[in-house]
Parts: structure tokens; C-alpha cells; sequence
């Protein structure tokens, strides 16, 4: 009798950004990755939080501000609700990772030409530099499975059409790598809404909780409660949960060993 085939591991790694309207000083990029089975235990879940606490659609900004549907909670109901959804959040996923760059700095060390390469967006950036190390996971402990980005919704302005030709090279790049390390390739990506894919707002709650920790970052003052709460309640997660609050030293230090790894690469190609 012939064996079975044994089932191939799916992640889907979800992206939330926050911070990328103009008038904010800092963006930020967010995901969480989980398997195809966890997310959606996750969803059911989260419909059940949802169901209980007669919300339709969590938004971390508005449920800090009290507007919107959550326009009225009494703090006790904010931390039993925010408590519950974050420990949803760290029982189901796999891992994640943000990105917090300061604007201002960001335009400052990343110029000209230089900024093609690294994104002339401010969110490309950061998001770029979620998905290396989502990579780097991937090899460690999933290099089986195949894998697919699905980020929230966003707008040409705020560079939707350059995240669509990173993950095209991405593509291009893991298929091409793909023939001769044998590792699935991306099966692609898309941009949904919060609405309909759960998890996206997963990746909304941690993205707004990394913005407000670079504000308190930036400015030395303490940030609200909620956001306090949130951030010890993400943190708190067992696996891995890496965010990455860039200054300008350690911008300006990625970007020279970024150069070189460029002019290195470059000076291969010549000599090939």
C-alpha cells in the first residue's frame, strides 16, 4: 500500500501598519505569524470574545478612544476585554515581530538613490525588515511549510504599489531559490480587510501598541493605561515577540552594513 502523503504545513503571516498617516512622527509595521489550524482557532475565539462583549470589529485606536462602538465601556470592561483578546492573541500564534522607525530619522540617514533600495516609504522600511526576520524564523523551524503575507488595507498614498513589487520580487526570489534549497516558495499575498479576516486585527492591536511604546520612547512620558496594559500583555507571550524600536545610531549602523553589503554584491555581479 502506498504511503500517504504527509500534509504540508501552511503559515499565514498577517500585517497591520500604524503611524503611516502624515501628521504621525513615527511608523510602524506589525505581523503575526500562526498556521492555517491555529488561526482558525483563533477566529473562533475571537468570535466568541466578540459575541460576549457585543463588539463587531476591534480597532485598537478607537477602543482607546472610546469611540465608535466602544464609546462608553467603563475602563473595568476595556482591561477585561483587552486582557482576553491579547491572551487569544498568545495562545494561537507562532511568533511576531515589529518595526518602529522614527520618521524624522529615517529621512534624515536614508537618502537618494539609497532610499530605492530600502524603500521610499517610510512603512516599506519597516515592513521589510519584519519580513527578514519572519524569513530567518521560517528557515529555523518551518522550512517546510509554505507561507503567504496577507496585509490590511491601505492606500496608494501610503505606499500600497511599492509593498506589491517587494512582494513580487519576494516571489520572483523564493521561487527561483526555491528549485535548489527545495523550501516552499510564497504562495502569494493580498490586501483584505479587517472585516473579514480576523486575524488582521491581531496584527492591529500589537501595531498600535508598538507606536504608542515609541512615543513614550521619544517623549520619556508615560503612555495611558491601555496602552500600558497592552504592551504587558503582548510581552508576556511565551514564544517569540521581537520589536525593534530604531534610533538614529542604530539606523545610521544598519545602513553602512546595508551599503556594504550592496557594494559587495555589486562588485560579485562585476567580476561574475
Amino acid at each position: 500500500m502506498e504511503e500517504a502523503a504527509r500534509p504540508v504545513n501552511s503559515i499565514t503571516i498577517v500585517f497591520d501598519d500604524s503611524g503611516t498617516h502624515p501628521e504621525s512622527s513615527v511608523a510602524v509595521a506589525a505581523c503575526y505569524a500562526s498556521t492555517v489550524e491555529q488561526w482558525k482557532e483563533f477566529e473562533r475565539n475571537w468570535n466568541d470574545a466578540k459575541r460576549d462583549a457585543h463588539f463587531d470589529i476591534f480597532h485598537m485606536a478607537k477602543f482607546a478612544a472610546s469611540q465608535g462602538e466602544f464609546a462608553g465601556w467603563s475602563n473595568t470592561q476595556k482591561r477585561k476585554v483587552l486582557i482576553r483578546l491579547c491572551g487569544i492573541i498568545n495562545t494561537r500564534v507562532k511568533v511576531g515581530y515589529a518595526v518602529a522607525v522614527p520618521k524624522r530619522i529615517y529621512d534624515a540617514v536614508i537618502q537618494d538613490s539609497f532610499r530605492d533600495f530600502c524603500g521610499r516609504f517610510h512603512y516599506t522600511f519597516a515592513l521589510r525588515q519584519c519580513a527578514t526576520r519572519i524569513a530567518d524564523w521560517r528557515r529555523k523551524y518551518h522550512k517546510d511549510a509554505s507561507m503567504k503575507y496577507v496585509f490590511d488595507q491601505m492606500g496608494t498614498n501610503h505606499g500600497k504599489g511599492e509593498i506589491m513589487g517587494v512582494m513580487d520580487a519576494a516571489i520572483t526570489k523564493s521561487d527561483r531559490e526555491g528549485e535548489t534549497t527545495g523550501v516552499p516558495p510564497l504562495t502569494g499575498y493580498s490586501f483584505e480587510s479587517k472585516t473579514s479576516i480576523l486575524p488582521l486585527q491581531a496584527a492591529d492591536i500589537l501595531a498600535w501598541t508598538i507606536l504608542q511604546q515609541m512615543h513614550e520612547r521619544l517623549s520619556k512620558r508615560k503612555i495611558n493605561w491601555i496602552a500600558q496594559l497592552a504592551w504587558q500583555e503582548l510581552a508576556s507571550f511565551r514564544g517569540t515577540l521581537d520589536a525593534s524600536f530604531f534610533t538614529e545610531s542604530q539606523l545610521r549602523e544598519w545602513a553602512d552594513k546595508y551599503l556594504d553589503a550592496l557594494i559587495e554584491s555589486f562588485e560579485r555581479k562585476g567580476k561574475n
